[in-house]
């Protein structure tokens, strides 16, 4: 049996060409007639000089965005750093992302955990070129949690995220609503990186053998886009957003008086109940709340 679908996997290889030009991998680059959107944000790509350091400032590639239809509370561009816009939809929302392509290279946005149609997924077959344009549309079908979105090019994937392409993304439903959890200013996001700077405070990406054989590891954690990151707090309840946005560094947090972390969501979204952990691990891509 290996042997057998070994050998249609071949033909389908050899194949590919003619039916990727059947239309099987179409871009889609023109709104449908009939999908009709809740949300509709214009998502740019580009190369941007963000102040990371006091000196030069540090070249990243940045995404931006903009409300065209629907509340301008769904965006918070993240101005002044990397991090790409942090997005805010409801279940049941019909969402439609339009994106410009501004970079000098081929790349696409992948939505990290949603449930979406597979041409709506980002796969890497739909990268656009500079001055190019994808047009996703899309149900918000997941329930209340915290997702992600990032780069998702062939074979550069890994340095894309890392040069800034990359941010959160919040569902909620009215199931989560109704439990009264800490929100506005109280609902913190924390996306944890590690990155490298050179002497110019430019982003530096090893090409170490050893590193790109079992992932790159900056030598600087990054939080929220910020080498130093304060977050200002009073005696109560915060739900804080746990992203470990690194490209291959595995995290282990816990609260420096040795309290127990409060977990209630994974990445699926919220745990039937709370759970009390000495500490928690983190794994690239993992979420935790």
């Amino acid at each position: 049996k290996l042997l057998k679908y070994t050998a249609v996997a071949i033909a389908g290889a050899a194949t590919y060409p003619v039916w990727a030009r059947a239309g099987e991998f179409v871009r889609v680059n023109q709104p449908s007639a009939d999908f009709h959107a809740d949300v509709e944000i214009e998502l740019t790509q580009s190369t941007a000089d963000i102040p990371i350091f006091e000196g030069e400032k540090t070249r990243v590639w940045k995404v931006t965005a903009k409300v065209l239809k629907g509340s301008s509370e769904v965006v918070d561009n993240n101005e002044g750093t990397y991090l790409a816009p942090t997005l805010r939809f409801k279940k049941g929302q019909k969402v439609r992302l339009i994106l410009n392509n501004n970079l000098p290279a081929q790349s696409i946005l992948h939505w990290h955990g949603l449930h979406v149609p597979a041409n709506m997924d980002g796969n890497p077959m739909y990268a656009i070129n500079q001055g190019e344009t994808y047009i996703y549309e899309f149900e918000i079908r997941n329930r209340a949690g915290t997702y992600w979105y990032h780069a998702h090019t062939h074979s550069v994937t890994a340095r894309q995220v890392y040069s800034g392409l990359a941010g959160l993304l919040i569902v909620s439903d009215e199931q989560e609503q109704a439990l009264n959890l800490p929100s506005g200013d109280l609902d913190i996001p924390l996306v944890i990186q590690d990155r490298s700077f050179d002497e110019h405070n430019q982003l530096s990406y090893s090409s170490h053998m050893m590193q790109r054989m079992q992932g790159f590891l900056g030598d600087q954690i990054i939080i929220n886009g910020r080498p130093d990151f304060v977050l200002p707090v009073a005696t109560r309840a915060y739900r804080l957003r746990l992203l470990n946005g690194s490209n291959s560094r595995i995290y282990k947090l816990a609260w420096d008086d040795g309290s127990p972390i409060t977990v209630i969501g994974v990445d699926g979204g919220l745990l039937e109940r709370p759970e009390q952990h000495g500490f928690v691990m983190l794994a690239p891509g993992e979420r935790l709340e």
